[in-house]
């Protein structure tokens, strides 16, 4: 952007603590674009939208006991599914599936029509094979919409009760008021009242399940306090939160540590897919 940034639009704008995002979001294109060559894939539709979609790898020997599905970030503005499937082959390795969710962005949608589109999505996925444990995990804007599914009313997307095993929230925003002012909010078109009804902070988990809540080394304060809080709210209200910070990485680059065998988010992947 051209015009200074208050201090505020700084402490919410990740890019101003991160180290080369722009190589970063090529990174998430071309290794993505690499999976979908390497591994099959297929669109499974969970509406009538084009953008109602979701890009799902399945092991090709047997029946995957575990769907991670990954809902990506972008400020509810940005990026697709198909920057979003660079990590389908650590998970396809491990027996896995892995679906990528697509989403209408705004300013074409609001993010309350976009928390419903994912919980349209996740359920679909769900019904292909209602027997396998389902995780979801999502990054920044990712993060608060699987926070999301917590509040959410499954009932008006077909579901007698949440699909969801656990969740795996990256560097997410969980109370969106601070972003009104801001121009993050310019193609969102949030007030105070409509920020607080899709808060996770502020909205009660009546589908509550167990999650891993990260953020990285490189992130800003306001990223960084975001995530304690909501852990704290979490475990408040009794609900399973592991909550910590991933050394060495930023707001960005912090997906490839689920590629990484070796690293904490990759193993707390592992064992909430098992």
């Amino acid at each position: 952007m051209n015009k200074k940034l208050s201090d505020l639009e700084q402490a919410y704008s990740p890019s101003t603590a991160a180290r080369g995002y722009e190589q970063t979001i090529k990174r998430y294109a071309s290794e993505s674009a690499q999976a979908l060559r390497d591994y099959p894939s297929r669109q499974v539709a969970y509406g009538t939208d084009p953008e109602e979609y979701a890009l799902l790898f399945e092991p090709v020997q047997d029946k995957a006991n575990a769907l991670l599905v990954f809902i990506h970030g972008g400020y509810w503005q940005e990026l697709s599914a198909f920057e979003s499937c660079f990590m389908a082959g650590a998970f396809m390795q491990n027996g896995w599936s892995y679906a990528a969710v697509n989403y209408t962005l705004a300013p074409h949608a609001s993010v309350a029509h976009m928390v419903k589109q994912c919980a349209a999505a996740i359920y679909q996925l769900h019904l292909l094979q209602p027997e396998r444990t389902l995780v979801i995990a999502g990054s920044s804007a990712g993060a608060h919409l699987c926070a999301m599914m917590m509040s959410f009313d499954w009932c008006s997307v077909g579901a007698a009760t949440c699909p969801v095993t656990s969740g795996i929230l990256v560097s997410g925003v969980y109370d969106l008021r601070p972003l009104v002012d801001t121009y993050i909010n310019a193609p969102l078109f949030l007030n105070e009242s409509s920020a607080s009804a899709i808060s996770p902070l502020l909205n009660e988990a009546v589908t509550p399940f167990p999650v891993t809540v990260c953020y990285g080394e490189y992130e800003t304060q306001a990223f960084k306090d975001q995530s304690v809080r909501y852990a704290e709210f979490l475990r408040q209200h009794e609900i399973p939160a592991d909550c910590y910070e991933v050394v060495g990485v930023d707001h960005f680059d912090i997906l490839f540590e689920f590629n990484k065998p070796e690293s904490k988010l990759h193993k707390d992947t592992l064992i909430r897919c098992n």
